[in-house]
């Protein structure tokens, strides 16, 4: 079983022109993946809705995701993939759970390139292969998927040390809502750049999306005064009461976050380091 399917993806990443070229266009995901049934999508959302509860109904949601797998629900295949390797609500088989990522591939959907990466990457289901795994990752990413932009950001900008593409990548992920794109971006422009009013801007931003770390990066700052910053312990208090919800609802979104808590600028940076000292944010997508 193992053969067949080092076999097909063999196939798969053989009929792909991958390489980790350096004209890197920003594509979304949600202008790749193929349309959802909408009754399938329906058994979908009742499936989400039912794991969420406390005991969950683990063979209900399996059963619901089975059925929008049928109409061809790729959301659906993801899901009831960990459930296979998991095993709950079904018996624990990652032969079954490989097969549902396989499918999605074969129906371009970017996430399904994404798993095929990370079982690839930890040889589980298949033959363990980093070239491969990377191949699968770089799909992935030219078909939108944020977590795979991030992953290959991340290796421009620190093992290949090529920063405008891995920003490229970073920030293209970060504009579709992706809290750890957002929170690497912060972690770049504080260490590498030193950028800091940008770095807090992403920081903040990866809070609004629902990433713990990046209210407490921010609490750091104001709670000690670091980077030229003067403390502010109102405002440090007020990100670690938001790091505190987040951990007790992990869903929790706060998109009114930088005009409910707005940071002050930086003394000596201002609003961005690389601008006039004048200059304050519009609200336009090209600000940061």
């Amino acid at each position: 079983m193992m053969i067949i399917k080092a076999l097909l993806v063999a196939a798969l990443l053989g009929s792909s022109s991958l390489s980790m070229a350096y004209d890197f266009k920003c594509i979304h995901e949600k202008d790749t993946v193929p349309p959802l049934d909408q009754q399938a999508d329906q058994w979908f959302q009742q499936a989400r809705a039912l794991s969420q509860k406390r005991p969950a109904d683990w063979s209900k949601v399996a059963e619901l995701y089975q059925q929008a797998v049928e109409k061809g629900h790729w959301k659906a295949m993801h899901n009831l993939a960990e459930l296979y390797l998991r095993g709950d609500g079904v018996t624990r088989d990652t032969n079954k759970a490989i097969d549902l990522y396989l499918k999605m591939t074969q129906l371009q959907v970017p996430l399904g390139y994404y798993d095929m990466s990370v079982m690839t990457q930890r040889g589980v289901g298949v033959i363990q292969s980093d070239k491969e795994a990377m191949l699968f990752l770089i799909k992935a990413a030219d078909l939108g998927t944020p977590q795979a932009q991030t992953r290959i950001g991340y290796i421009y900008i620190y093992d290949k040390k090529n920063y405008p593409v891995g920003l490229g990548y970073l920030k293209c992920a970060e504009k579709q809502d992706y809290a750890d794109a957002a929170y690497k971006l912060g972690s770049y422009y504080e260490v590498v750049d030193e950028n800091y009013p940008v770095s807090m801007h992403y920081y903040q931003r990866a809070a609004a999306l629902g990433e713990p770390k990046g209210a407490m990066e921010i609490k750091k700052v104001f709670e000690k005064g670091l980077h030229d910053y003067s403390k502010n312990l109102n405002l440090a208090k007020a990100y670690d009461d938001i790091s505190s919800r987040f951990y007790k609802k992990p869903d929790l979104r706060l998109p009114n976050l930088a005009k409910d808590l707005p940071l002050p600028p930086h003394p000596i940076q201002g609003y961005h380091a690389d601008k006039d000292i004048n200059w304050k944010p519009t609200g336009r997508d090209d600000d940061y």
